[in-house]
């Protein structure tokens, strides 16, 4: 089950990154609730909405660790825009429910320009 639960929330990270948001659609529950910024939605429509206005083209995302167990996923991951508009460390809290991912928290952390790369030890 854990190991269907990474899988689940990898291929909706893939959909994310590309801007598929139809295929990223069937994967959320209806009444997905999302507590992370930028979106704050409760249902899959909204959250579709708010995903929608987003940069997924240019931004770029590389997971350094996934970690399941039971009914969630942890995934920590180095995003940012090209150029430096956004450079930022991400522990996102998936939970699954019925095979669909049904809430996400996130934690985020801003990486200073001139700080070391706290992510080059993962």
């Amino acid at each position: 089950m854990s190991t269907d639960n990474s899988e689940l929330i990898l291929k909706c990270l893939e959909f994310y990154g590309r801007g598929d948001l139809d295929a990223v659609s069937p994967l959320l529950c209806d009444d997905y609730a999302d507590h992370g910024l930028p979106f704050r939605t409760s249902t899959k429509a909204e959250w579709i909405e708010a995903a929608g206005k987003l940069p997924h083209a240019e931004l770029r995302i590389d997971i350094r660790s996934v970690v399941a167990q039971g009914a969630f996923v942890t995934l920590f991951s180095h995003r940012w825009l090209p150029g430096g508009a956004l450079d930022i460390a991400v522990a996102d809290i998936f939970r699954i429910q019925d095979g669909l991912i049904a809430e996400r928290w996130e934690v985020v952390e801003q990486i200073p320009v001139d700080a070391p790369n706290p992510l080059e030890t993962l």
